[in-house]
C-alpha cells in the first residue's frame, strides 16, 4: 500500500468514526418517513430513467450470456442492486410510488442495496482492469467486497447497518475508481467514459448527500438520471473496450501469421542454402584447379577473380537471408548502420530505377533485435518503393538517414494525402491497391511496444518522412 493510498484509506477511517460518534442518532430516522409527491413531469423522468436502467441491465445479461466475460454480468447485477435501490427511496420517501408498489417501508432493505451497488461495482472494477493488465488492486477490493459482505450480515441479523449507513456506497467507489484512474497511463476512450459516468453519479449523491445546491430526491429524480446516463456511458464503454480487445486480437493473429510466414520463408531459404554450398564449393575448387593450370596467364587469373568475387557475393546474399528471416526473438547489442545496410543488400536488387542511398551522420548501437528493426526498415523501403513505381515519380529516391539517436527514412513521392495522416497507422487502414493495411502497424507495434521508441510521419514539399526515434541507446 503506497502512501497515497494509505491517506485516502486512513481518512475514510477518520470519517467513519467522526460519523459515528457524534452524528449516530442523525442516522436513524424515528417514526414514519416523510412522503413527497411528485408532479407528473417528475414521475415520467423517474419512470424513464428507471426504464433506461433495465433496458442496460438486460444488454449487459445479454452479452454475458454470449461471450461469457464477468464484467458484463457484474455490471448488470450492479444495475439491479441500483434499480434496487431507486425503487426503495421511491417506495420510502415519493408519493404516488408508495402507493404503486407498497412495500414495507423498511430502510435495512435499502442498506444492503447500498451494499450491493458496492460489492457488484467492484467487482466490475476489478474484471475490467484485467482488461488494462492491472492487478495491484485486487488486495484492495477484496478488503471492500468483505467488509460489505460483513455489513450486509449484520444488517440482516440487526435490521440496520453499521457501515453502509456511515460511510455512503460512493465514498467507496470513489476510492477505487481514483485508484484505478492512477494505475491505468494509457488511457483510452472506454476508460474516459466509465470515469465520466461514475464521477457523475458521484458528484450527484455527494450533492444530495450533504444537500449542496439545493439537490434533493425527493423534490427532484436527480439520481435517477445520473445513474440512466451512467448505465449509458458504461454499457457503451463495455462494447467499445470489447470492440478494440476484438480488433487487437485480429492484429495479434495477423502478426502470428506474419512471424509463421518469415518462419517459413527462412526454413526455405536454409534449404535452399543447403542445396547451394555444395555446387558452390565445387565451382570454387574448380577455379583453384584453373588457376593452377593457367600457366600465370593475366586474362585468366582477372576472370578467375570475378568468379570469385560472384561466388562470395552469392554465398554471403544467401547468408543475408538466412539472418533476416530469423525468427529469433534474442535481444543483444547490435550496430544500427549494419542493420541498415544488411536490409539495404537484401532489397537492391528490386530497387530497380529507384536510387537508395544511406547517409551516417552519427551512428549508434541499440540493445535490442536487430531482425525485428530490420523488418520495420524493410516495411518503410517497400512502401516507399510502391508508391514511387505507382505515381511514376522521375528521378525517384528513397534515403535513409542515421543520425542518433533517429533513423530517417525519406523518399519523394509526393507525400500521404492530409485527410489519410491520422490514420497511417491504424490496422487495416490502407492506401494501396491489394494492400492488407497491417505493415505500418505492425512496424510501429514493434519500435513503441517491442523496442522502446517512437516512430512517426511527417510530410513537407511533396516528401514523405519516417522517424523512427530510440531511447535508451548502448554506450
Amino acid at each position: 500500500m503506497d502512501r497515497v493510498l494509505k491517506i485516502k484509506v486512513s481518512a475514510i477511517a477518520i470519517y467513519f468514526g467522526v460519523a459515528i460518534s457524534l452524528f449516530y442518532e442523525q442516522h436513524f430516522l424515528n417514526g414514519a418517513t416523510p412522503l413527497f409527491e411528485y408532479s407528473d413531469v417528475e414521475f415520467i423522468v423517474a419512470i424513464l430513467s428507471l426504464g433506461v436502467i433495465v433496458s442496460s441491465t438486460i444488454y449487459n445479461l445479454a452479452f454475458y450470456y454470449y461471450i461469457r466475460r464477468l464484467q458484463y454480468l457484474y455490471y448488470a447485477l450492479a444495475q439491479i442492486a441500483i434499480i434496487s435501490l431507486l425503487i426503495q427511496i421511491e417506495n420510502l420517501f415519493i408519493s404516488p410510488f408508495n402507493e404503486i408498489y407498497g412495500f414495507s417501508r423498511d430502510l435495512y432493505i435499502l442498506e444492503i442495496s447500498q451494499n450491493l451497488i458496492v460489492i457488484f461495482s467492484l467487482l466490475f472494477i476489478k474484471h475490467f482492469l484485467l482488461l488494462y493488465k492491472i492487478e495491484n488492486l485486487n488486495r484492495l477490493i477484496n478488503i471492500v467486497v468483505s467488509i460489505s459482505l460483513f455489513d450486509i450480515l449484520f444488517t440482516i441479523i440487526f435490521s440496520h447497518s453499521i457501515v453502509i449507513k456511515f460511510v455512503p456506497s460512493f465514498i467507496w467507489v470513489i476510492l477505487l475508481l481514483s485508484e484505478a484512474q492512477r494505475s491505468i497511463k494509457n488511457r483510452d476512450a472506454p476508460f474516459i467514459f466509465i470515469l465520466i459516468g461514475w464521477y457523475g453519479v458521484i458528484g450527484v449523491s455527494l450533492a444530495e448527500y450533504f444537500n449542496f445546491f439545493g439537490l434533493d430526491i425527493k423534490s427532484f429524480p436527480f439520481l435517477h438520471v445520473a445513474f440512466a446516463l451512467e448505465s449509458m456511458l458504461l454499457s457503451f464503454a463495455l462494447s467499445y473496450k470489447f470492440k478494440l480487445l476484438e480488433e487487437e486480437h485480429k492484429v495479434h493473429q495477423s502478426m502470428l501469421l506474419q512471424q509463421s510466414r518469415l518462419a517459413s520463408m527462412g526454413e526455405m531459404i536454409s534449404i535452399i542454402a543447403h542445396q547451394w554450398r555444395q555446387p558452390l564449393n565445387y565451382l570454387s575448387f574448380a577455379f583453384m584447379h584453373i588457376k593452377r593450370s593457367c600457366n600465370g596467364d593475366e586474362t585468366t587469373l582477372e576472370t578467375i577473380k570475378d568468379a570469385n568475387k560472384q561466388l562470395q557475393y552469392m554465398s554471403q546474399t544467401i547468408e543475408n537471408f538466412r539472418n533476416f528471416y530469423n525468427p529469433s526473438k534474442k535481444r543483444e547489442n547490435f550496430s544500427i548502420e549494419e542493420a541498415c545496410r544488411d536490409t539495404i543488400n537484401i532489397v537492391s536488387p528490386m530497387m530497380q530505377s529507384i536510387e537508395l542511398l544511406l547517409s551516417v551522420k552519427n551512428g549508434f548501437s541499440f540493445y535490442g533485435n536487430a531482425n525485428e528493426f530490420e523488418q520495420v526498415l524493410l516495411n518503410l523501403i517497400n512502401n516507399a518503393r510502391d508508391i514511387l513505381n505507382e505515381r511514376k515519380v522521375k528521378n525517384p529516391r528513397i534515403e535513409i538517414v542515421i543520425d542518433a539517436p533517429t533513423v530517417t527514412v525519406t523518399d519523394n513521392g509526393g507525400g500521404v494525402e492530409k485527410r489519410y495522416r491520422d490514420r497511417i497507422f491504424e490496422p487495416y487502414f490502407t492506401t494501396k491497391k491489394g494492400g492488407d493495411g497491417i505493415g505500418l502497424y505492425i512496424a510501429k507495434s514493434i519500435i513503441e511496444r517491442e523496442m522502446g521508441g517512437l516512430l512517426t510521419l511527417d510530410v513537407s514539399d511533396n516528401r514523405t518522412k519516417f522517424t523512427i526515434k530510440f531511447n535508451n541507446l548502448s554506450d
